[in-house]
């Protein structure tokens, strides 16, 4: 014992370099071997209080779909992720402050969308907060924010320029939460993985003590490490937060500026790994080497409940998985047990034991961590060993490693009081031929304050004096049916206010439905001018979209009501503020912004930037300095073309377009989730319409229009008048489809061809920051292309694989049919046979995860969300394809068009594309059916 707690003392001294930290790690694992590697636990000086187990919801819209579930599976779900000694049973639960721009998986509604409005009824956080609180009232409540309306930084882009604007947004959010719901947030974090700033930390401080809420403590910066930097050479900054809040830290980095200001450390964003055996085991892994190697006292994962579509970012990257409202089922994974090792049996305040008295690195491999109860002699031990093939999270990297099984003996000191029986719970993650024992219970014996463990590879134990875990079940889950049910209607009138429709999400803008002066419903978008984003703010228009990412043939129709022109607002400056250079974050010196006007009383480049301040759509002024002339006006893009030196004085700030003619609404079929792809009708006041492969851009953006594929001219449509738009896809011929458009029942255009590679979503949005309102969305089912695929002969083992045309529409092709394995071998479902290389050819053969042949290895989690190499574990041969439908192994397949492959999980089907790729055309799926010849392996 005294040599293991030397080994770590190693690593701190040399911390700083990453070589010197795994050297450290292997010296001490030399060292706890030749002591026979005993484990003593003496409580006698507890180390840091342990700060609790968390989920993240949000980050955005991951809880989306979750509230559409009926009754009794909601709260079965909602049991599962907080009701103590059932499930995951968290001790803490984040929740992102909707900011009104996408912030991962769509768009979460803020709750202030201009400065002069506050609405405590937006979104669905605040009933997952009252939801968590009423299974666990000592659950911790930590909000923080993605993004930001844009009004709280006038226009300049920035949610830290008027700090006293920002922080009283935040209060609102805190203060809220108390006043109409009861609910105490514990903890408040800055801007998400983006910038922090000390004045307005220590402003927001001050905002919080003032309004009463000085116990919610500050945590910053919600990212990298570079923040410790920062507070170590600012007091004053330092002294207004309360928490480090680290996303994805490495443990094989130097944290020794964190630990020097002597502040909880959390990993307060970890995993965004699949909720499979693997993401199980990254898990159990970080939560037990994250305190081990770096002291840190709390990790929180990122998301608590995957409840969104597949084709938005980052599928199932969650504890449980919840996307099927219609059905009703939803998945209760490893992870929840995972988390359930450390959370049923350990609460926020009891102290962990420090390396070399309970806690440290396994001889061969593997961490254990032990926390004590400061009021009883209750304790909790974990002790988990985990292979490096399937340890790694999606992010950070890991350093090799190896582990191997080896028996453990735990001595207790006297003052772990007197034990002679612990309760056991044991998961292991990494059994794949069988099922993998999974939160199972057991006891063992203590005999003169010593028991044995047999730890193999894979496992997780938790070790405790505590007796009330138990493993929660809420009965039989009803029957997966993935395919989204057509045909589908929603006129919102049954939708509450200030809410969503039932499974429409929200991906740019912030959609939600009010009543009208009609006494009717509409669904309206609320978002008044570009938010401060935490990624893609909105370079398209705004858009909500429905369905699922392998859609094609359908019928989509949405009434909407184009709203009357509004004054053109910017974000203004309040009396106290001076107009000055400030007002105009953009320097635009020496560039010449095009169409603007001349404004003739302007005699100075001071003049002519207070003339732009006092018109609410101006976005540019710009003094000619040759001719002493003042120019100023709106722009859609700040990206003005250079001039010579010494040409302009010029200034730019971001402002909302004036309402125009040119405002439209769309509707849309084939569209990934951001709408760059997919079939898209759009028509404005004037009538003019346009059918286009992607959505529109946003008024004012510097990107490029999407492709044209047909324009024309209806009647005058007009503003604050009902109308009805259709858009239909149809399967055509060879390499196109066809689609077909109406407006108010007067056909627009009839089967024109449109390319036949887009897959996705319905959706509706329109191309700019206003209003827009939409009634009774009907979604059905295209007459052509629902037809069950044509199968061919069932395979069997030997059976070659290939890539055939992907089944339409969701529906299932059984020689298409696969699942991948959280061992790397992809089943096929029908036949029960696994993939394997063989000689340059994939085939099929019955199933063995010793035989490393048959491990495709890839990145569980990217390959659902994008094209990832299938690596063969023998010798990282890739699978590979052609367009003619030939698949191989390696290079023996010569000149392949692709090499990397997609995972939809609703249909099973491996892709060679994720979203539309022009030089693959068609997408093709992994297929058992034969080879139309073995023209590449003879």
């Amino acid at each position: 014992p005294a040599n293991t707690f030397d080994g770590l003392a190693q690593v701190a001294v040399c911390s700083a370099f990453f070589g010197c930290i795994a050297a450290a790690m292997r010296g001490l694992a030399a060292l706890c071997a030749a002591a026979a590697c005993d484990v003593t636990v003496d409580r006698s000086s507890p180390a840091n209080t342990f700060d609790g187990i968390g989920g993240l919801s949000g980050g955005g819209a991951t809880t989306r779909l979750l509230p559409d579930y009926k009754e009794p599976q909601r709260s079965q779900i909602l049991d599962y992720l907080f009701k103590p000694n059932f499930g995951a049973s968290l001790h803490t639960l984040k929740v992102e402050i909707g900011g009104d721009s996408q912030s991962t998986d769509g768009t979460e509604s803020s709750h202030m969308h201009s400065p002069d409005s506050v609405d405590l009824h937006t979104g669905y956080e605040w009933w997952l907060m009252k939801e968590a609180k009423q299974r666990n009232p000592d659950i911790k409540l930590y909000g923080l924010a993605w993004a930001f309306p844009g009004w709280v930084g006038k226009g300049s882009g920035s949610p830290f320029k008027y700090p006293n604007l920002t922080a009283q947004y935040l209060v609102e959010w805190v203060s809220g939460a108390k006043k109409e719901y009861g609910l105490d947030i514990d903890y408040l974090g800055i801007w998400n993985e983006r910038s922090s700033d000390s004045t307005f930390v220590q402003v927001l401080r001050s905002a919080l003590n003032k309004a009463g809420i000085s116990g919610t403590k500050i945590v910053v910066k919600d990212g990298g490490s570079d923040i410790c930097d920062d507070l170590a050479k600012d007091k004053a900054y330092a002294d207004a937060v309360d928490i480090i809040g680290l996303h994805y830290p490495n443990d094989f980095q130097d944290y020794s500026v964190c630990h020097s200001l002597g502040k909880p450390i959390w990993a307060s964003e970890e995993s965004s790994s699949y909720d499979d055996l693997n993401g199980a085991a990254c898990w159990a892994r970080v939560m037990n080497s994250h305190w081990v190697i770096n002291q840190m006292t709390s990790s929180i994962m990122w998301n608590l409940v995957g409840s969104y579509y597949h084709g938005t970012n980052w599928y199932a990257s969650s504890m449980l998985t919840a996307v099927e409202p219609w059905s009703g089922h939803y998945e209760v994974n490893p992870v929840i047990w995972a988390t359930a090792h450390i959370t049923q049996f350990t609460q926020i305040g009891w102290k962990y034991l420090a390396n070399g008295t309970g806690s440290g690195e396994l001889d061969q491999g593997g961490y254990y961590a032990t926390w004590v109860d400061p009021a009883t002699k209750n304790f909790t031990m974990n002790i988990v060993k985990i292979s490096r093939d399937h340890a790694q999270c999606t992010r950070p990297g890991l350093p090799g490693f190896d582990t191997k099984a080896e028996n453990v003996t735990f001595n207790l000191a006297a003052n772990m009081g007197d034990v002679d029986t612990l309760q056991v719970w044991y998961s292991n993650f990494e059994v794949f031929d069988t099922e993998a024992p999974m939160f199972q219970h057991s006891t063992i014996k203590v005999t003169n304050r010593q028991f044995t463990l047999d730890v193999e590879v894979g496992a997780f134990y938790t070790v405790t004096t505590v007796t009330t875990g138990s493993k929660g079940s809420a009965g039989t889950i009803p029957t997966s049916s993935p395919a989204f049910p057509t045909p589908y209607a929603d006129d919102f009138q049954g939708t509450d206010e200030s809410q969503s429709p039932a499974r429409l999400t929200d991906q740019i803008g912030a959609f939600e439905v009010h009543q009208q002066a009609d006494g009717q419903r509409s669904l309206q978008q609320m978002v008044p001018s570009l938010p401060i984003g935490w990624s893609d703010p909105g370079s398209n228009g705004p858009m909500t979209l429905i369905g699922m990412r392998e859609f094609q043939d359908l019928e989509v129709n949405i009434s909407f009501k184009l709203p009357k022109p509004t004054p053109p607002s910017v974000m203004t400056l309040a009396a106290t503020d001076k107009c000055d250079n400030t007002s105009f974050p953009v320097d635009l010196t020496d560039k010449q912004c095009m169409g603007l006007q001349q404004a003739g009383s302007a005699s100075s480049p001071e003049e002519c930037l207070a003339a732009c301040c006092q018109e609410a759509a101006c976005s540019v002024w710009q003094w000619q300095l040759s001719s002493k002339s003042c120019w100023i006006g709106f722009v859609k893009s700040l990206d003005c073309p250079t001039q010579a030196a010494g040409t302009y004085l010029s200034g730019g700030r971001h402002t909302s377009a004036p309402g125009t003619a040119d405002d439209a609404a769309c509707v849309a079929s084939r569209v990934d989730q951001m709408w760059r792809n997919g079939v898209v009708l759009c028509v404005n006041a004037e009538g003019q319409w346009n059918l286009t492969t992607g959505g529109p851009p946003l008024q004012g953006s510097s990107l490029p229009a999407p492709t044209p594929v047909l324009s024309g001219e209806a009647g005058k449509v007009g503003v604050e008048a009902w109308h009805r738009m259709s858009l239909r896809t149809d399967p055509g011929t060879g390499d196109m489809d066809v689609a077909t458009g109406s407006l108010d029942g007067v056909v627009l255009f009839s089967n024109v061809k449109v390319r036949n590679l887009d897959t996705g979503f319905a959706a509706i949005g329109s191309n700019g920051w206003f209003a827009v309102e939409y009634r009774n969305l009907t979604i059905a089912r295209s007459k052509a292309g629902w037809t069950p695929a044509n199968t061919c002969p069932t395979a069997a083992a030997g059976s070659v694989l290939t890539a055939t045309p992907c089944a339409r529409n969701g529906l299932i092709a059984a020689d298409q049919h696969w699942e991948l394995q959280a061992s790397y071998q992809l089943l096929h479902v029908p036949t029960g046979l696994c993939a394997q290389a063989a000689s340059g050819k994939a085939v099929l053969a019955k199933c063995s995860a010793e035989d490393k042949s048959q491990l495709f290895v890839n990145d569980y989690t990217r390959i659902r969300n994008q094209v990832d190499p299938l690596s063969v574990a023998t010798n990282n041969d890739k699978l590979v394809g052609k367009k003619d439908g030939t698949v191989g192994v390696g290079s023996i397949l010569s000149g392949f068009d692709w090499n990397a492959w997609a995972f939809f999980p609703n249909t099973g089907q491996l892709r060679n594309q994720y979203t539309a790729n022009t030089k693959l055309g068609y997408p093709l799926c992994l297929s058992t059916c034969a080879p139309k010849e073995d023209v590449f392996f003879a």
